[in-house]
């Protein structure tokens, strides 16, 4: 008995996973530039898919000054300051 329902429960489990990650990809749509987001927040390009977030803290990724909460990005690290 217990065999016969092992199959279909692995199978469930499996397709329910990857549905899941399918919803979490698409929730999260990429932004091209900063007015594709809301007020408040800015197109993080240094992320890939690109996405919007509130300004960065220090240690962030970034490629503009403009994403991190001190308005200074080390261009050649690629992190805020």
């Amino acid at each position: 008995m217990i065999k016969k329902l092992l199959f279909p429960i692995s199978v469930a489990l499996g397709l329910g996973l990857v549905f899941a990650s399918l919803e979490d990809v698409s929730a999260a749509e990429e932004c091209k530039s900063d007015g594709d987001c809301k007020t408040g927040t800015y197109c993080i390009l240094a992320l890939t898919p690109h996405v919007c977030k509130a300004p960065q803290e220090a240690g962030a990724p970034c490629k503009r000054d403009i994403v991190c909460a001190s308005k200074k990005c080390d261009m050649g690290a690629g992190v805020c300051k």
